[in-house]
Order: C-alpha cells, then structure tokens, then sequence
C-alpha cells in the first residue's frame, strides 16, 4: 500500500457468497495501533489488545444483528475491522458510548453504510 506493508486477513468463505443481498450494511472499523514496530503494526502485546477490542465490537454488533466478519487489514498505524449485517438496529448513542470507552485510549472510527454489491471487500472477496 503506498503508506507501506499491510496485511489481511480474510474470510474466503464469502467469495462468491450466494445471500449478500440478505446482508447489506457494511460494518467498518478503524483502530489505531498504539504500540508497533518500524513498520506501523502491533508489537504482539498491541494485536492481543487489538483481539480484544475486535471481540467487544462483534459483542455490541451481534445484540441486534447477525453478522458476518470478513476480515482484518492490519497497516501502517492501523487496523481495519470489516463486517457485513442483516439491518443496523445500534442506536447512535450504543455506538456512541462504545466509541467513547475505546477512545479514552485510541483513536477509533465506526460507521455503518449500505453496501449491497460488497463493493467495500471487494477487493478480498467476490
């Protein structure tokens, strides 16, 4: 990637998946990495952090909704978390009030967008 190494780690399962169409709202999630190395990624005490917060994210999301987890994309600095879900049914203020306990110690973006086609993970899946 042009600001350097990345890695992903992706779901193959959802290549070609036949009931996308069922679940439309994309789910992504930036992480800031705190602790790395050289190259930007988590030293191994950072992506055991990183594995937890991804934990209490599929958590909040799975209260309301069926969920798909596609992958991760762990780059220079960050970590991006992506899901697929049947409707959004979190309130604002539920992801509000998760956003504001994670940012008390790292940067953090969450949204939710309609994204039929996948487009948002195609470039792992198809």
């Amino acid at each position: 990637m042009s600001d350097g190494l990345a890695f992903a780690t992706v779901n193959e399962a959802y290549t070609n998946y036949p009931n996308k169409l069922f679940y439309p709202y994309f789910v992504g999630v930036e992480l800031e990495i705190i602790d790395k190395n050289e190259n930007g990624h988590p030293v191994d005490s950072e992506a055991t952090r990183l594995n937890q917060i991804e934990t209490q994210i599929e958590i909040l999301l799975k209260k309301e909704h069926t969920v798909h987890f596609v992958g991760r994309v762990t780059r220079n600095g960050t970590r991006d978390i992506l899901y697929y879900i049947d409707s959004p049914k979190l309130t604002q203020k539920q992801v509000a009030d998760f956003c504001d306990e994670i940012s008390k110690e790292r940067k953090i973006k969450f949204g939710i967008q309609k994204d039929s086609e996948w487009n948002a993970v195609s470039g792992f899946v198809r």
